[in-house]
């Protein structure tokens, strides 16, 4: 995954890392079934609870073990059925300042009553709760009450009562073991649905990062391997809120430090680095040394030329270059020239070219009497004033120039 950073000094960390958000934060996103992990026999027994309709039940765990994400599983599929109304409050935040009634009134009113009228703050409890009644119809409501050790005492009361008026409800508490046994909360009814949350597996707990990991942008459970998760799962004790924040702060420290392990990398696969290689073609450039000219030293500079000064370069070229071609057959004479100790001759497959001075002779004498423009200076007898003190041979080699001249 790509590392960010603009400076050794990071704040937005989890951008850094190349996530979305913070998937370590202490928070239950949505959709909440998405992030749960396992705890099938805990859900089938809240399902059990609410098909045989019964009244009150528990669920205590440790702090951090997911009561919270488990009641707000519940809420999120209780949601789903028109028939109940789903009302969750967190004891822990309101305490004496909330009246549960006004809770699960609320979301029943209409724009004008909730805002405009306001009847339920005008209302005593009794009324509060023939309108609750009137609101609700023919649905039932179901009461989820997070850390419930924390009810004040009017509001205990209060939820013992709904049972005792006739309201059609179901309430689900969560609490500790220690504050459980501590609080008045079994006055409320008999446990029917009894769940004790255990820890999680390093199994599950994985499977809870890699989660939250690729819900904001991660793949598997980067920036940890599975050893290393491992040891901050035994660290955690095995605490799955521990554990996202042991992941958060061991995340940040991989962060800053990551800065300085590549640098020191990149110091040292710099300084291991080997030379480039060349050609053998530029080694001889570079070890090539400058002509000498009449004991001194000629400098060259060279520059790419222009595409205007590589065309006249050619037509320059083409003008001073004349091609002549010649068939050549098998020679058959060539035992009679193999006797001819002053031949020399160059052969190839199927083509051979001989010299001698004698067939140097011959074709000097042919060129000179078979040659149009050396017939025309002979009959006028004039030699050209370019001829003058130029041999015969170079002569006619010039004339064979001009006649095979290529444009």
């Amino acid at each position: 995954m790509l590392l960010v950073t603009k400076s050794d000094f990071v704040l937005e960390w989890d951008k850094a890392l190349g996530f979305k958000g913070d998937p370590f934060a202490d928070k239950i996103f949505a959709p909440i079934n998405k992030f749960l992990v396992n705890r099938k026999e805990e859900r089938e027994k809240m399902n059990w609870f609410f098909i045989k309709n019964y009244y009150f039940g528990a669920m205590v765990g440790e702090p951090g073990v997911g009561k919270t994400t488990m009641l707000k599983w519940l809420e999120d599929r209780l949601t789903r059925y028109n028939r109940i109304h789903a009302v969750y409050l967190n004891a822990a935040v309101f305490k004496e300042q909330v009246n549960i009634l006004h809770k699960m009134v609320i979301p029943l009113l209409s724009f004008y009553e909730r805002k405009i009228s306001k009847v339920h703050k005008k209302m005593l409890s009794a009324d509060l709760l023939k309108l609750l009644k009137k609101k609700l119809g023919h649905k039932s409501a179901a009461l989820l009450i997070d850390n419930a050790h924390h009810l004040t005492d009017k509001n205990l009361e209060m939820v013992k009562g709904f049972r005792k008026e006739g309201l059609k409800l179901q309430v689900v508490v969560t609490s500790t073991p220690k504050e459980y046994e501590k609080s008045r909360l079994r006055e409320i009814g008999q446990d029917e649905m009894s769940i004790t949350l255990r820890r999680l597996t390093f199994e599950e707990s994985q499977d809870l990062i890699q989660r939250r990991v690729h819900a904001f942008g991660g793949r598997g459970i980067y920036p940890f391997t599975e050893a290393e998760l491992k040891k901050l799962y035994e660290k955690a004790d095995k605490n799955p809120r521990e554990l996202l924040k042991i992941c958060r702060d061991e995340a940040i420290k991989i962060l800053i430090h990551k800065r300085e392990l590549l640098d020191k990398k990149t110091s040292k696969e710099r300084a291991e680095a080997k030379p480039l290689k060349t050609s053998a073609k530029r080694e001889k450039i570079k070890e090539a040394k400058p002509k000498e000219t009449s004991g001194k030293k000629m400098d060259v500079n060279v520059r790419k030329a222009s595409k205007e000064e590589a065309r006249e370069e050619r037509e320059d070229d083409d003008k001073k270059v004349f091609r002549i071609r010649f068939a050549l057959g098998k020679d058959d004479d060539e035992p009679r020239r193999k006797k001819q100790k002053h031949v020399k001759s160059v052969h190839q497959p199927g083509r051979r070219a001989i010299h001698d001075d004698e067939h140097k002779q011959d074709l000097l004498n042919q060129m000179s009497s078979t040659s149009p423009r050396r017939k025309d200076e002979h009959a006028e007898g004039k030699p050209k004033k370019d001829d003058e003190g130029i041999s015969e041979t170079d002569k006619l080699l010039r004339e064979l120039a001009e006649e095979f001249e290529v444009d």
